[in-house]
């Protein structure tokens, strides 16, 4: 057993460590996570107005303030068709020409969403694509438009040598790829509903997210990426982006009357359940740590208990350390089964409202925010559940390790 795990230890360090870390250097991979980074301000304003929104059913004199989520969340596939073919210019050197490429990016999707004029230049558009609905397509768009520019930019019409200012040859350069897109957008536009065709080829596998086993191992191996001290952010992009579809779809059956279904979403693994201190459930590692007797261990904790309570972690994960912590690893990656499976469960079986209005306020501290993603005060008694859980399993590890530590001290 212990051959095998060392064996384990040297392929985690050697060659997975080296495939993702190829992986999440790749200039397009890169432009996912920054494209989120970025966006992430106007998701959270939107869950601010849903939260102002929802409190104005307990008081009214609280103004309607629900076109906020409209047009900030609602407007996520815009953000996303600039900034991917933006982000991809810049991770590829092309940086002079990656505003035009971002604004080809919005082109594109505008073309896509088809705007059916009515009367005297009134157009009407569906506003679903613009938000969520649109977000695949804008992901697909940018990420193609971001490749076919930089390719294109990279080599030009224009001598490198030529004597025209910059400005100009941006301009005339620019003006071919950009009438190209435009007119192909508008033919493929013309006869094909690129929104659909893009649903259909995504449904198949957002239905294998939805399951247990994709719930599960999307935030297993974000876990184990983070433990292992590489970018959880390599994966976070593809469950970001069924995530957000899952809670527009929710929201949206709940105002046709209908009950929400899906369970992969942000508000319940990062804001909710599966991450109290943080990925991994670190906050009642960190509680454990106050009484811990060795020296080190207790300073550690008193240094990240309050980023922990806002469900910042990386003090704990590094300081003591839990990353390539072969002793610590254990828990933290069982917690990575243990809490999503019984937060599954909970949810499949409707013993826990599943939460149905955007909500992504991760750095409230829990279980307030827990409350505030569904309304639900069972919501607040599973978590309770969860965090003694998290308590109980790491207790004997922590026990094992302060030895350790305490050992270290006296020598």
């Amino acid at each position: 057993m212990k051959s095998f795990y060392s064996k384990l230890e040297i392929w985690l360090q050697g060659p997975f460590s080296n495939i993702i870390t190829r992986f999440v250097k790749n200039p397009y991979v890169m432009a996912l996570q920054n494209a989120f980074q970025i966006v992430l301000p106007m998701i959270l304003v939107g869950s601010i107005g849903n939260l102002i929104a929802t409190l104005k059913k307990f008081w009214n004199f609280i103004p309607d303030l629900s076109f906020v989520n409209t047009f900030t969340f609602g407007g996520i596939a815009i953000y996303l068709a600039f900034i991917l073919p933006y982000n991809v210019m810049e991770n590829t050197g092309q940086k002079r020409q990656k505003i035009i490429a971002g604004f080809s990016g919005i082109m594109a999707l505008m073309y896509f969403i088809n705007p059916i004029e009515k009367k005297d230049n009134i157009f009407s558009i569906n506003l679903s694509y613009l938000g969520a609905s649109g977000m695949t397509v804008a992901l697909i768009i940018g990420l193609l438009i971001g490749w076919i520019f930089s390719v294109y930019f990279k080599h030009g019409i224009f001598s490198k040598n030529t004597q025209l200012p910059p400005i100009v040859v941006d301009w005339f350069e620019s003006i071919i790829p950009i009438a190209l897109l435009a007119f192909i957008c508008y033919m493929v536009a013309q006869y094909i509903d690129v929104f659909n065709i893009i649903q259909q080829i995504v449904n198949p596998l957002a239905k294998i997210g939805n399951t247990y086993l994709g719930f599960l191992l999307l935030y297993f191996i974000m876990a184990l990426c983070y433990v292992l001290g590489l970018s959880a952010w390599a994966v976070y992009p593809i469950f970001l982006a069924l995530g957000l579809n899952n809670i527009a779809a929710n929201a949206a059956a709940v105002a046709a009357g209908h009950s929400p279904e899906f369970i992969t979403t942000v508000e319940v693994v990062f804001v909710g359940w599966c991450c109290i201190g943080g990925m991994g459930s670190t906050l009642p590692l960190n509680i454990l740590m106050l009484r811990s007797k060795s020296k080190k261990t207790n300073a550690i904790a008193k240094a990240a208990i309050i980023p922990a309570l806002f469900n910042i972690n990386e003090p704990i994960m590094y300081g003591l350390p839990v990353v390539w912590n072969p002793l610590m690893m254990i828990p933290y990656l069982g917690l990575a089964i243990i809490n999503p499976t019984i937060v599954y469960i909970t949810f499949k079986l409707n013993l826990v409202s599943i939460p149905a209005r955007i909500f992504q306020m991760n750095y409230l501290p829990q279980p307030i925010a827990t409350f505030l993603t569904n309304y639900d005060w069972r919501g607040v008694i599973l978590w309770i559940v969860l965090f003694l859980i998290a308590l109980v399993v790491y207790y004997p590890f922590l026990q094992a390790y302060d030895k350790q530590e305490i050992q270290k001290e006296l020598t």
